[in-house]
C-alpha cells in the first residue's frame, strides 16, 4: 500500500480537516484576531494531521507487510486466517474473523473433494485390477491356439490385447503418479534385466509392428524401481513403434557410464519430430503433428514418463531430427554411498 493510496483512501477525512481549518481561519479573521496568530495556528494544525495521519499509515503498512510475509510462507495460503495475529483493532478483528469463516469453508469444501477423489481412485485402482485379468486370459487363450487358422487370428489379436494392456496400465500409473512415494521401492537394479523384460512384455506389439530391436547396455546395475522403469520404457518403446518409418522400423538402445552417472538411450530410425515441437512433447495432452496425422495420440505416455522420472530421481530428455531419428535419455545418478 502505497502513501497516496493510503491518503486516498482518508480523503474524506482530509477534507473535512481542510474545511474546518478554512472556517477557523475565517472565524478568527472576522473576531479580529491576528493573521499572524491564525497562520500560526493552522500551520501547527496542518503539523500536526501530517504526523498523524503519517503514524497511522507506517503503522498501517507494518501490519499489511507482516500479514504478507506470514501469507508467502505459508505451503497452504488458505489457512491465513488460522496463522495471523490477532489484531487491535476492532475494524481488523471483524475482517480477521471473515476471513477465518471463509477459510474454514474452503478448508472443508477441499476435504470433501480430496475425500471423493481417494474414493474415485481406489475404485479406478480395483477397476483396473480386475479388468487386467481378463486381458491375461485372453492373452494366455492366444497363445495356446494349435490350429492354423486360429493362430493365423491370435497372431492378429495379440497385439491389439498388448495395446489394451498398456492403456490399462497407463490409467494406473496415471492414478498412482501423485503417490509414487506408497507403491515404489528403490533397490539395486539390473538395467539390462529391465530392457529384456519389457521388449518381452511387449514383444506382441512390437512384432507385428516389424520391429527390430539392439541392445548394448554393459552398464551394471543402478537404484531404481524395476516395475516403474518398465513402464516409462514401455511407453518409449511403444512410441517408436508407433512413428516408425514405412513398414519397419529399427530402436537401438544403448546403455554407458557417464560422469556421475548412467545413461540409458533409446533410439529409433523413425519420422522424427519437428524442431519447433520437440520442447513440448513431454507436457500433458501435447500430440505435436504426428500425433495428429499418423495415431490417435492422447499425448499422456510422455507426460507420465517425465512426471514418474522426476519422482524417482532420473533426468529425462529427448533430441531428434525431423525424418532422421528420435531420442530419449534417462539418466541416472550414480551414488557412492552405494558403491556404484
Amino acid at each position: 500500500m502505497t502513501i497516496f493510496e493510503y491518503l486516498k483512501d482518508r480523503m474524506p477525512a482530509l477534507l473535512v480537516n481542510l474545511s474546518a481549518m478554512l472556517a477557523v481561519a475565517v472565524y478568527l479573521t472576522a473576531g479580529g484576531v491576528d493573521i499572524s496568530m491564525t497562520i500560526l495556528l493552522l500551520v501547527g494544525w496542518a503539523f500536526l494531521l501530517v504526523i498523524f495521519f503519517a503514524c497511522r499509515y507506517a503503522r498501517r503498512n507494518r501490519y499489511f507487510k507482516e500479514i504478507e510475509a506470514i501469507f508467502h510462507q505459508l505451503d497452504k495460503p488458505y489457512l491465513l486466517g488460522e496463522v495471523m495475529g490477532r489484531p487491535s483493532r476492532s475494524e481488523d478483528k471483524k475482517y480477521r474473523e471473515i476471513i477465518r469463516r471463509s477459510n474454514k469453508s474452503v478448508i472443508e469444501a477441499i476435504r470433501r473433494l480430496e475425500d471423493e477423489q481417494k474414493e474415485y481412485k481406489e475404485y479406478i485402482e480395483s477397476w483396473i485390477h480386475d479388468v487386467k485379468l481378463p486381458i491375461t486370459a485372453a492373452a494366455l487363450v492366444c497363445q495356446n491356439q494349435t490350429e492354423p487358422d486360429a493362430k493365423e487370428t491370435a497372431r492378429k489379436i495379440l497385439p491389439e490385447l498388448s495395446k489394451m494392456e498398456n492403456l490399462v496400465e497407463s490409467a494406473l500409473f496415471y492414478a498412482r503418479s501423485d503417490s509414487v512415494y506408497q507403491d515404489y521401492l528403490i533397490e539395486e537394479t539390473d538395467l539390462e534385466e529391465v530392457i529384456n523384460q519389457t521388449i518381452a512384455r511387449n514383444k506382441s506389439f512390437l512384432i507385428a509392428n516389424r520391429m527390430t530391436i539392439e541392445v548394448d547396455c554393459s552398464c551394471g546395475k543402478v537404484f531404481s524401481d524395476g516395475k516403474w522403469l518398465q513402464f516409462i520404457l514401455s511407453q518409449i518403446l511403444i512410441n517408436a513403434a508407433k512413428y516408425k518409418k514405412e513398414d519397419c522400423g529399427k530402436i537401438r538402445i544403448l546403455g554407458r557410464d557417464v560422469k556421475n552417472g548412467v545413461r540409458l538411450s533409446v533410439e529409433d530410425e523413425g519420422i522424427g519430430i519437428k524442431g519447433s515441437e520437440i520442447s513440448r512433447i513431454f507436457d500433458k495432452g501435447f500430440t505435436g503433428t504426428n500425433g495428429r496425422s499418423r495415431a490417435r495420440s492422447t499425448g499422456i505416455g510422455l507426460y507420465l514418463c517425465r512426471k514418474l522420472c522426476r519422482k524417482l530421481g532420473i533426468e529425462i530428455s529427448a533430441a531428434s531430427e525431423e525424418g532422421r531419428y528420435t531420442r530419449i535419455d534417462l539418466t541416472f545418478p550414480r551414488s557412492d554411498y552405494y558403491g556404484i
